[in-house]
């Protein structure tokens, strides 16, 4: 009984969410690949975009998931999911929003041992699961949901 209602809730969320914000086939654009993984030196802190496939999770310390997502061979990127998502698992492929940022080791806890040779960390303010119908997004970010849904990347400011 309790699982009916909470899906009844969810899907009154979603619709009121997609009522108000028009999904088209352009909605949830990509600006950043496989392809351009090596220039993620020359990105710096920019909002990205891209689909990769959950190989690794783990909890943040803010209890939310952590995951390590493959957008092609060798080519693997710590993603910081800034709300709870427990629809998605481990080889599901999904898109995320964020911001690209380098990873300060001073900021790395002694359990984070993963982080430790890592260069880049994206933190999600977005995530869409196509296959699973899955789109989540930070509460305080309207006006960057909103573009993402309109088919635009959305912007910091």
């Amino acid at each position: 009984m309790r699982g009916n209602l909470l899906i009844v809730i969810f899907l009154i969320k979603v619709t009121f969410l997609f009522s108000q914000n028009k999904v088209t086939p352009k909605s949830f654009p990509t600006n950043f690949s496989n392809s351009e993984f090596e220039k993620l030196d020359s990105i710096g802190d920019q909002i990205i975009a891209f689909d990769g496939v959950i190989k690794e999770k783990k909890i943040s310390r803010h209890n939310t998931p952590f995951y390590l997502l493959e957008l092609g061979k060798n080519k693997r990127i710590w993603t910081l999911i800034l709300f709870k998502n427990d629809k998605n698992k481990i080889n599901d492929k999904i898109r995320v929003v964020g911001y690209l940022t380098d990873i300060h080791r001073k900021d790395i806890r002694e359990d984070e041992t993963y982080l430790k040779n890592e260069k880049y960390i994206v933190i999600a303010m977005g995530l869409v699961d196509f296959k699973n119908e899955n789109f989540l997004f930070v509460g305080g970010a309207k006006k960057q949901r909103k573009d993402w849904i309109k088919g635009k990347i959305p912007r910091s400011n």
